[in-house]
């Protein structure tokens, strides 16, 4: 403030002196904003220029976030084998819609014709293929390896991601599932119950010498079958000598007992011998080699024991008697093949027994030869004498009842029967052998599954460094308290197969066990590992 005595203190100031304060020139320089802006338009010209000139120069990185996978090498320069122009291949962009995901996914279904995942999913919240199969992750990328939380998404509360139906109660509503271990993953559906319908004890063809009695212990080579109490012991001299040398040890001899092991009846396509031809389903044929059992087979795993004999006379031939037995019983001479062949139906045992009981009365058997028929009149006369009490063709028809039964006797051994008819007029015995059609019989399916777990997958093969009984120890009742006495008849209502706590033993977040003083789990325990996901599982659609 100027002093008080300032001959200028009291004069105006003039709007040019004020406009003389202003830089007119400032239009002229750039402001802070003003530069930055313009060095960013200069960078963005300079990358698209530079993004350009590498896509010239460099054409498949460029384009390609990284190398496909193994499977999709081939068409790795031709993007659009899978890609559409424009459209965006996976469904969690702005710029997705149903037409784009629609076009995009019609490329992957030229080679992946997949079904759907359930019948009551809602179509709304699955995802494209590219949400969970994402590729340009490498050469070795696994492509089937999706993340847990593209399961457990809906799994973890399934009942809201599903179509309400009229036959689905909240008990048969999947319990949550949020990763693989006894507390957030359900028992194993599959082995709740055994659906077979075959009467079999493990328990007595894994103990030594085949018996319900006690345990028998190797001998001193004798010549004579070896017992323990009232019970026989089974030597593998009691077998034919081809059984024999498939069966025995190397180092087993003949007074030995028998000692059956698990891969006496479950073999595995690895383990066969060069041009052993087998029989299997599709379902078998499409799993890989020697992951899951081949089906037994009676001929090769039972037949060595278990003949099937048609009348009573023919158990001298019956494998499963001993020496002495056999040499006991009687049989007539040309009963030395008199066994039925396993897995005729009805028609085709009666057929059998027919045949063979007319070829043995033809052929064979002078007895039946001498037996009298009666007299036919001469024609054009009076009616014949009435025939004798017994003819051919009756004595037959006996001996094939008797056969019937016996044979029926010892399906039952073994198997479930159910009533069965054939036609009376197609036989080779005529009407007469009416009365034989109340005791024909068929056994249905046995009903043993092929693969117990139908919604997950099993490879035996890299399991066979474990003992068997660590995941079937219930076929061992000797050495577990299953509940079951030694060598039970009745385990044949017995899963065999150990359930979720014996996976997760190895299939577990590596860790130090306290107790044990070893590292436990480290072994794969995503989702994936175990399941598929397109039709139910990796076993195709049910």
């Amino acid at each position: 403030m100027p002093p008080p005595d300032d001959p200028l203190s009291n004069r105006t100031t003039t709007s040019r002196e004020h406009v003389s304060r202003i830089n007119r020139s400032y239009f002229k320089q750039l402001s802070s904003f003003q530069a930055t802006r313009r060095w960013l338009i200069i960078a963005a010209i300079a990358a698209g220029v530079g993004w350009c000139a590498w896509g010239a120069i460099d054409v498949p990185r460029h384009h390609s976030p990284g190398p496909v996978a193994a499977v999709h090498a081939k068409w790795e320069n031709d993007c659009e084998a899978c890609h559409v122009p424009l459209s965006p291949i996976k469904d969690n962009t702005w710029l997705t819609t149903a037409e784009t995901r629609r076009e995009v996914e019609s490329k992957c279904e030229v080679c992946h014709r997949a079904p759907a995942h359930h019948p009551l999913q809602v179509s709304a919240e699955v995802g494209s293929c590219a949400s969970c199969h994402t590729d340009h992750q490498g050469r070795s990328n696994d492509l089937k390896r999706v993340a847990d939380q593209t399961c457990t998404a809906c799994h973890a509360n399934i009942a809201a991601h599903r179509i309400a139906a009229a036959d689905i109660t909240p008990a048969k509503i999947t319990t949550p599932i949020t990763r693989f271990d006894n507390e957030h993953h359900p028992a194993f559906a599959s082995l709740a119950s055994d659906p077979g319908r075959i009467k079999f004890s493990h328990g007595r063809h894994m103990r030594a010498g085949l018996t319900f009695g006690p345990t028998a212990t190797k001998t001193d080579h004798a010549k004579t079958p070896v017992t323990r109490g009232t019970a026989e012991v089974w030597t593998y001299g009691m077998l034919q000598e081809a059984d024999r040398q498939r069966y025995a040890p190397p180092d087993g001899h003949d007074a030995d007992p028998i000692q059956l092991s698990c891969n006496s009846c479950h073999e595995f396509a690895p383990s066969l011998a060069p041009g052993d031809m087998r029989l299997v389903s599709g379902l078998l044929s499409a799993s890989p080699p020697g992951a899951y059992a081949l089906p037994v087979e009676f001929e090769r795993h039972c037949a060595a024991c278990h003949v099937l004999p048609y009348e009573g006379a023919s158990v001298a031939q019956d494998r499963t008697l001993s020496a002495d037995q056999a040499a006991a019983a009687t049989a007539p001479a040309n009963a030395t093949d008199a066994f039925v062949p396993h897995g005729l139906d009805a028609e085709a045992l009666r057929h059998f027994l027919e045949s063979t009981f007319v070829d043995r009365a033809t052929t064979n058997d002078q007895k039946m030869l001498d037996r009298p028929i009666a007299p036919q009149a001469p024609l054009p006369a009076a009616p014949a004498a009435a025939p004798v009490a017994e003819t051919l063709r009756t004595a037959i028809i006996e001996q094939v009842a008797t056969a019937q039964t016996f044979v029926r006797g010892t399906c039952e051994k073994c198997h479930d029967i159910e009533s069965a008819s054939v036609a009376a007029n197609r036989g080779l015995l005529g009407p007469a052998a009416a009365a034989l059609n109340a005791g024909w019989f068929r056994v249905p399916p046995t009903r043993v599954p092929e693969i117990w777990f139908a919604k997950a997958k099993f490879n035996h093969q890299p399991h066979r460094g474990y003992d068997c009984r660590i995941c079937h120890a219930a076929a061992y009742p000797d050495d577990v308290a299953t509940g079951l006495t030694a060598g039970s008849p009745l385990d044949n209502d017995v899963v065999m197969i150990a359930g979720r706590e014996s996976c997760t033993e190895c299939h577990a977040p590596s860790r130090y066990d306290g107790a044990t003083k070893k590292m436990v789990g480290g072994v794969r325990f995503d989702c994936v590992e175990c399941h598929g996901y397109h039709g139910l599982g990796p076993h195709g659609t049910p």
